[in-house]
């Protein structure tokens, strides 16, 4: 008999609080996403891939950049351990902003090299995309002075 006061006492309690922690939960923001696409590429074609996309595709996405729609992007290409050997990562604010950064960065490439050769189709029969929500990290206290150390 005793705990059918207690559970309603805390059911109460739980109720009453539900609104202030959703309000707290509102406050926050959501983590940036981070997403991680690798590619499977033929290894005599890696050094194409890195031209192309230093020489184009790498000034679009500086521009995109700038202009505000990603935090970053960029590269990384490895040469030991397993087959998925050329990654590109992108940092934005949520999916909706890499997709949405996908499709400027075809536009933008589709429109200054429409001749263009599809490298990464040719050399790269595979690919994998992943979508993460980044925790903690470095640099999320910019702007609280931390003071010089002396």
């Amino acid at each position: 008999m005793r705990k059918l006061p207690l559970t309603l006492g805390l059911c109460l309690a739980a109720a009453l609080a539900w609104p202030t922690m959703a309000v707290a939960q509102d406050d926050d923001e959501d983590p940036p996403t981070l997403r991680i696409s690798m590619f499977q590429c033929h290894w005599d074609q890696v050094g194409a891939i890195i031209e192309e996309l230093e020489t184009r595709t790498v000034p679009i996405w500086d521009e995109l950049v700038d202009e505000g729609m990603v935090v970053s992007a960029g590269t990384f290409i490895h040469d030991w351990a397993d087959e998925w050997n050329v990654g590109i990562y992108t940092v934005a604010s949520s999916i909706q902003a890499v997709l949405d950064f996908n499709d400027e960065v075809g536009r933008r490439y589709d429109e200054r090299y429409p001749d263009a050769e599809d490298v990464f189709g040719s050399a790269c029969p595979k690919h994998r995309d992943n979508f993460y929500g980044m925790g903690p990290r470095t640099g999320q206290n910019d702007d609280e002075d931390e003071g010089d150390g002396s």
